[in-house]
């Protein structure tokens, strides 16, 4: 039998062959689309990530900052000293005067 050819076929066969075709064809997109692993997925995954991501780098940088100010106050008096009296701690001789 010889393969049959969309020349030899009705016009009625071929726009079923085109009506079949465009039905698969539009559910497999569907299925591309909103499938768990499909597109919108993926894009939602890569949206999230992006924001993890900048997340991440903030933390980065705020924990180099508390890393350096936790070595200040190991080593640096001053700093110690600016540091407790911004918390309104006072040498002990001294004493504080509140006027109104």
């Amino acid at each position: 039998m010889p393969a049959t050819t969309l020349q030899h076929l009705s016009l009625h066969e071929k726009k079923k062959i085109l009506l079949v075709t465009l039905l698969i064809t539009t559910i497999v997109a569907f299925w591309l689309l909103f499938s768990p692993q499909g597109g919108l997925t993926f894009y939602s995954v890569q949206k999230d990530l992006a924001e993890i991501e900048q997340l991440n780098s903030q933390l980065h940088a705020e924990n180099q900052s508390l890393r350096q100010e936790i070595e200040r106050l190991k080593t640096d008096s001053v700093y110690i000293e600016k540091v407790a009296r911004e918390k309104g701690l006072l040498k002990r001789d001294e004493m504080v005067f509140v006027f109104n």
